[in-house]
């Protein structure tokens, strides 16, 4: 009787996904928005590892360029946030909510690379809020402005200033920022139409100090500054609408103030007109026109000629119900232009009661959700990775704000984490 011979054992193979430097370039490669990563972060206890990994988060959002859309501040009686996230994944409405004492008085100045810019002017002191971390910064208005007898800010931006290699907007928690104010007065000789505006920087990284004013004349006598400003390279531009439109634009590197105006033609209203990015990386603006029944959405570019000589070229021109993708017809008296947000290049309608992005890039058009009829309207973008597979619930006291560093306060709240 012969015996067979045992086969010999053969070695175990390893599965594809027991490589963790494969897996990374497998979540390299999800969408950004917030349920997916989180979604292989809770397969075990391995991936939640590596998908809150830092450096791994690092790569992400390099990987990504451009952050997500989370939803959008809104201000009635109070600032309100509404999430664009799909149930289950959408963001409570109190999880990014103000709650100190006295914010209800407080006035939105500007949003950008997931910072809240806000204007206490009864304590004279603007606010910078981050909604991901709950942190606040509180700093006093600038010397400057009480010595030149100005009491109120009429407009600012906020914007991140870190500086590294490689650094992507959009989680800029810990990186430095900086805080640009405007405010104005008119010419002492009431027969003289104009405006003196001044603007002044702070700069998280020089604790309590503020630059030296910067003046231009603008051509009117009374200034209504917008809420919406756009970063351009590193110049911020705002929409000016008076008599005539113009641009005023504040050169973060040159600390300088200027005035450009718009063309002939230009729509005379603010919420027809935004300031762009041009396909070039220079300025442009997006602008509502045409007829009644057939809006129109143009794109101009800004050319500057060797000798400094400004002209406004149109570039393209769209029809709102093509791009929209909508069968019934537009009326420009139910159409207005909401917002451009210069993180993800793309322009906020109100169609009759309905939100539309449209990329600009693309022009491909994206249904957010019903209008909501407010002065102040913020879309909001950031990598939103904290937390995951958890929820954070709020403190339900918001406590004291301590001294942090010359003229300057900070706070967080407190946050516990419950797993979800």
């Amino acid at each position: 009787m012969s015996h067979r011979r045992p086969l010999p054992l053969s070695p175990e193979v390893a599965h594809p996904l027991d490589d963790d430097d494969l897996l990374h370039e497998i979540m390299l490669r999800l969408p950004p928005q917030p349920p997916h990563l989180l979604r292989a972060s809770i397969i075990s206890k391995r991936w939640r590892r590596l998908a809150t990994d830092r450096k791994f988060l690092r790569r992400f959002r390099i990987h990504h360029r451009k952050p997500p859309l989370l939803g959008d501040f809104w201000e009635g009686n109070k600032l309100s946030f509404r999430s664009y996230l799909d149930p289950p994944y959408r963001i409570p409405p109190g999880r990014f909510s103000l709650r100190p004492r006295g914010s209800e008085q407080w006035t939105c100045l500007d949003c950008r690379h997931g910072r809240l810019l806000f204007d206490d002017w009864i304590k004279s002191q603007v606010i910078v809020w981050d909604p991901i971390t709950d942190d606040l910064h509180i700093v006093p208005y600038p010397l400057q402005f009480h010595k030149s007898r100005i009491v109120l800010i009429q407009g600012g931006a906020v914007l991140c200033a870190a500086v590294d290699q490689g650094h992507v907007h959009g989680a800029c928690h810990s990186s430095p920022f900086k805080v640009v104010v405007l405010s104005s007065y008119p010419h002492k000789d009431e027969a003289v139409n104009e405006t003196i505006t001044f603007a002044s920087v702070y700069s998280s990284e020089t604790v309590g100090i503020w630059s030296d004013l910067v003046s231009t004349t603008l051509p009117w006598r009374v200034i209504m500054f917008p809420i919406r400003s756009t970063l351009v390279g590193n110049t911020i531009h705002w929409l000016l609408a008076m008599n005539t439109i113009g641009i005023l634009e504040f050169d973060l590197d040159a600390q300088r103030l200027a005035v450009t105006k718009m063309p002939l033609g230009a729509p005379p209203c603010d919420h027809s007109v935004e300031i762009i990015q041009s396909e070039d990386g220079g300025v442009g603006f997006a602008a509502l026109s045409g007829p009644r029944y057939c809006p129109c959405l143009q794109m101009w570019d800004r050319k500057v000629d060797p000798q400094g000589v400004i002209t406004w070229v149109l570039r393209k021109t769209f029809e709102l119900q093509k791009i929209l993708g909508l069968q019934s017809r537009i009326e420009n008296d139910k159409l207005s232009m909401l917002h451009y947000l210069d993180d993800v290049h793309a322009i906020f309608l109100r169609v009759q009661s309905s939100v539309y992005m449209v990329q600009l890039e693309s022009m491909q058009s994206k249904e957010l959700g019903k209008s909501i009829h407010s002065c102040v309207y913020l879309p909001f973008t950031s990598f939103y990775t904290e937390g995951q597979g958890k929820q954070v619930a709020r403190a339900s006291a918001f406590p004291p704000i301590k001294r942090k560093g010359k003229g300057v306060f900070t706070s967080s709240k407190q946050k516990q984490l419950i797993t979800g």
